[in-house]
Parts: structure tokens; C-alpha cells; sequence
């Protein structure tokens, strides 16, 4: 009985793995002169200071259609305080389609204003 139950569960978490569709290693990418080098198909996280308590909130831009953006999620410094003015992080995660040199674009801004706060380009180079 054991050894069946060792077998199946062995079973699973090959079959999670071969099938998961991502790098066992997702990279997160923090500096703005950093230049990304992965592999295509590689998922990897570019993580960015945020408030969007103020209304700001950064946008992702890429001139390439190689690179999807997966998800886009939001984690505050302080979990329990939304106050206006409490920051937190956005988190992008993005996956390389296929080969290419290109640059993400990312912009710091409010819905409402025509000429973004920041602007923020990194170099992707996929293989």
C-alpha cells in the first residue's frame, strides 16, 4: 500500500513538472539597468515601486509582440494599510515568446494625466 501511494504521488510531481509550462526558476528583475537575458518561453517577474493609493501605477509597454504580459498584481508594504501615501510593489510578470532583442517600456503615471511621472526602459534579450 506504501509503496503505491510513494509511486502516484512520485507520478504527480513529474507530471506537474513536465507539464507546468514554465522555467522551474522564475527570475525577479528590480534595477532599471539591468539588460534580461533568458531563453525563449522563460517567464520572469520586473518588480517596481508603486502608489497607486495617489492614483499613480505603472503601465507595461514592448514594441516587440514576442513578449506577453502574464499578470500584473500589487502587494502593499504594510498588508493591513491602504492609506493614501502607503507604497507597495507592481509586479509584472512577462514571458518571452520567442527570439528577440527589444526593450520593455514601463510608465509611472495617473489615468488622468497626458505625460507620465517616470519612465522606466529595460533591455530584453531573448535566445
Amino acid at each position: 500500500m506504501k509503496k503505491s501511494a510513494v509511486l502516484i504521488l512520485s507520478l504527480v510531481c513529474t507530471f506537474s513538472l513536465a507539464f507546468s509550462g514554465c522555467s522551474p526558476e522564475v527570475k525577479t528583475y528590480t534595477d532599471a539597468d539591468t539588460l534580461i537575458e533568458c531563453r525563449a518561453g522563460d517567464e520572469f517577474i520586473v518588480a517596481l515601486p508603486a502608489n497607486p493609493t495617489t492614483g499613480y501605477s505603472w503601465e507595461f509597454q514592448s514594441a516587440s509582440s514576442k513578449v506577453y504580459l502574464v499578470e500584473k498584481t500589487y502587494t502593499p508594504d504594510d498588508a493591513g494599510n491602504t492609506a493614501v501615501g502607503g507604497g507597495g510593489t507592481e509586479y509584472f510578470r512577462l514571458r518571452a515568446l520567442d527570439t528577440d532583442e527589444t526593450e520593455l517600456w514601463f510608465y509611472y503615471s495617473r489615468p488622468w494625466d497626458s505625460v507620465p511621472a517616470d519612465t522606466l526602459v529595460i533591455n530584453l534579450k531573448v535566445s
